[in-house]
């Protein structure tokens, strides 16, 4: 092959691809000049058919509101004008729930009141330091030693451990994370 069939070959091949890369190009202009010339349109349908479709639901939902105020109103109405005749049975109801209410009254105000054996101290002057001592006399299982320092609550691989503080530990043993 000679020097001049080599540089018409390069020549040819430089052309091939100027010609391919506007071949891309215009094609890319011509696919993006199309989407945007299709989403200025479905916008404006978009707009305008939301625009009908909120106007409609409006109308929909003033109306069922109107209906049902027009609904309240002729109901209070008729209660208003017919208080005076409620049925039988609610007035029934509410007798016996008035005599009911008038027999726990009565039946309250006649039962001795039971007195708590109450020392001349009252509950409000205790001291911090009574009231634990009274609690370690009262539940010998909290002063004993029964109850963990801690409890390791840290992830682990495997099996899941319980993180649970044991009935009357709770301000004893404390959780580690």
């Amino acid at each position: 092959m000679s020097k001049q069939e080599k540089n018409n070959q390069v020549a040819e091949e430089k052309k091939k691809r100027f010609f391919l890369k506007v071949g891309v190009w215009v094609f890319s202009v011509l696919i993006l000049s199309f989407w945007l010339f299709t989403l200025v349109h479905s916008f404006n349908n978009t707009t305008i058919s939301v625009g009908q479709t909120i106007d409609a639901d409006t109308a929909a939902w003033q109306a069922d509101l109107n209906q049902t105020i027009d609904i309240i109103r002729n109901e209070m109405v008729d209660k208003t004008s017919v208080a005076s005749n409620t049925p039988a049975v609610s007035q029934d109801f509410l007798e016996k729930m008035n005599a009911n209410l008038e027999e726990q009254v009565a039946a309250s105000e006649t039962a001795p009141i039971v007195e708590e054996n109450i020392t001349d101290k009252s509950r409000a002057t205790i001291t911090p330091e009574e009231l634990i001592s009274d609690l370690q006399k009262r539940l010998p299982e909290l002063a004993s030693s029964s109850c963990p320092e801690f409890i390791d609550c840290m992830p682990s691989i495997g099996e899941a451990k319980p993180c649970v503080i044991p009935p009357g530990c709770e301000n004893i043993t404390q959780i580690a994370y």
